[in-house]
């Protein structure tokens, strides 16, 4: 079976650190996808390093390891082929850059072009209890959580148990989850999903808030979503609450 290929790429201004730790990070990430993410997700992949001037060659999916700015997160997109590619920021989640990367590539790999949706039960304690498709992004509800290989610090995931309602666990890889939707996800991580009746994007957010926006009408699932929420947190419409005191 033929894997995509991912490659780590060191864009930042003044670098990260030698090759060599990059490419200590790429040995880890490729165990956590062979041995851990491979059998309950069924993909793979083949990861290595590139140089940051090298070219990127057409069939390599890249990582791209960039300095921080003003209101940038890091986050998996298409590039303008249709291609899936990403960003992991450099001090992001306390200077965690191997966690940073292994969010982005886990999410990669299981979502590649962000059109793919779990149903279950709204976690919203206002709903109704009505089922919901949540954007499958499978490191976003148990982010706050990571575990070692080989010494390098790796993003904990969810399992697909974690959108059955009747299921027993467990629900993430490091089983720190108590229970599966429509339980909330811990505070300090976040989940997003669109309720198919009207289309409008809803996002619990890892302040404990939950936002609702309009769906934006262009692009696929993942860019509108990202569009929606976006104009929500700018505008604070049409709603942005809290579930607990």
């Amino acid at each position: 079976m033929s894997f995509p290929k991912v490659a780590l790429i060191d864009q930042t201004e003044h670098g990260v650190g030698p090759l060599h730790d990059l490419a200590r990070y790429a040995a880890a990430l490729q165990v956590q996808v062979n041995r851990d993410l491979a059998p309950h997700w069924g993909v793979g992949a083949d990861i290595s390093v590139l140089a940051a001037r090298a070219a990127i060659p057409k069939d390599t999916w890249p990582i791209k390891i960039v300095d921080p700015l003003p209101g940038q997160h890091g986050g998996v997109h298409l590039d303008d082929d249709g291609h899936p590619c990403a960003e992991a920021v450099y001090g992001d989640k306390g200077d965690k850059l191997s966690i940073a990367i292994s969010h982005e590539l886990l999410e990669m790999l299981v979502d590649p072009q962000g059109n793919s949706f779990k149903r279950a039960i709204d976690c919203d304690p206002y709903s109704d209890g009505r089922k919901v498709d949540y954007l499958l992004e499978v490191c976003d509800p148990c982010e706050i959580t990571s575990y070692k290989i080989d010494e390098v610090s790796v993003s904990d995931f969810i399992l697909p148990a974690f959108y059955n309602v009747h299921a027993a666990g467990p629900f993430d890889h490091c089983q720190t989850l108590v229970a599966p939707l429509p339980r909330q996800v811990p505070y300090g991580c976040y989940i997003s999903w669109r309720d198919p009746r009207d289309k409008t994007w809803h996002q619990q957010r890892p302040d404990g808030t939950f936002v609702i926006a309009a769906a934006a009408p262009r692009g696929n699932p993942r860019a509108r979503r990202d569009k929606a929420l976006a104009q929500a947190n700018l505008h604070n419409i049409p709603a942005i609450y809290k579930a607990w005191a």
